[in-house]
């Protein structure tokens, strides 16, 4: 999968809202349907599926401010169900399809990230498993879209490189990392049996390997170098440990956890030839991006769109956000 690139055109469509598009409007829409693209409905239904779990927090009465920001981010959400219309429908004018084969290799990957049990957790029937891989299916469509329209072939030039790397020097500025072995259980009896023997002088890879539910587990648990920040700040206990050193039980809401300090190293600052191809891929991803923005722009002049924006306007706080609105006053 490409870097991620296929999740920036959501965040630039909740962060700049496409006006022109959503100003193409009409009142001679069934009050169910939200928009319309190229004849394609988004249905109120659809809308209100996706996006009532991103306004959980919006859980009492609303001032002035709140129903203003309430109504850009259904603009903005509305625009980027809109652009998805967009890449989806070109993707069929395109040939660009996606195998079976191909879903199931990146449900295969996907379910591994999670704890052991987390995925059965959020995926309850085969309804919204069926939903779940629909989605996934449409997301893996869409990287492939935005893969083929936002190939560069102008090479970046080397001087383009080290100019970068001269005027932006402190981001490559790397700070004090730990790299850190982890076996994580779901209970704490489990982590108490696990440090027992650790302490004892048992093997920490192998009883990772064992024991831990995490995805590194098969690397003995060995999580690699990261600082502070990278990860949840329950982690953050292993930056008072020394080398080789266990940790006290940690819980979070993974499960249990026991850290080791492997080794440790202090603030560098990498010279160009380091940092190079990282370099060299940040600009990429830019010029992609670019190339991206610009077709995203033309699919959309060249695309019917029609805003119901009466019924956008509608639709409100979800029904038992309504009812907690009503308890709190």
């Amino acid at each position: 999968m490409r870097d991620n690139l296929s999740f920036r055109y959501c965040i630039s469509s909740l962060m700049i809202l496409a006006v022109a598009v959503l100003n193409s409007c009409t009142n001679k829409m069934p009050s169910h349907i939200v928009a319309e693209v190229n004849g394609d409905s988004i249905t109120v239904e659809e809308f209100t599926a996706e996006f009532f779990p991103l306004i959980k927090g919006y859980h009492t009465t609303l001032s002035p401010q709140e129903e203003k920001s309430l109504s850009n981010l259904k603009e903005a959400f509305l625009d980027q169900l809109i652009e998805k219309k967009l890449i989806l429908s070109n993707a069929q004018t395109m040939g660009i399809t996606v195998s079976e084969e191909e879903v199931e290799d990146a449900f295969s990957y996907i379910k591994k990230t999670y704890p052991e049990g987390g995925f059965d957790e959020v995926v309850h029937d085969e309804d919204s498993l069926s939903q779940w891989k629909e989605k996934l299916y449409q997301r893996l469509v869409i990287e492939k879209v935005i893969s083929r329209v936002s190939q560069i072939t102008a090479p970046i030039d080397e001087d383009v490189l080290r100019k970068y790397y001269q005027e932006h020097q402190s981001e490559f500025t790397v700070p004090d990392q730990v790299r850190v072995r982890q076996i994580v259980v779901k209970e704490r009896k489990d982590a108490e049996n696990i440090l027992r023997m650790l302490k004892q002088g048992k093997s920490f890879e192998d009883l990772a390997r064992r024991h831990s539910i995490g995805p590194e587990a098969e690397q003995g648990g060995d999580l690699e170098f990261f600082g502070r920040g990278d990860m949840p700040e329950e982690f953050d206990v292993v930056f008072s440990l020394k080398e080789g050193e266990l940790s006290d039980i940690v819980q979070s809401p993974y499960g249990y956890h026991i850290f080791q300090v492997v080794s440790r190293r202090g603030q560098s600052e990498p010279q160009f030839a380091e940092v190079k191809d990282q370099i060299k891929k940040k600009i990429v991803r830019e010029e992609e991006e670019k190339a991206f923005q610009v077709w995203l722009k033309q699919a959309k002049k060249k695309a019917h769109i029609r805003i119901n924006r009466g019924a956008l306007e509608a639709i409100g706080l979800p029904a038992a956000q309504q009812e907690e609105v009503q308890k709190n006053p």
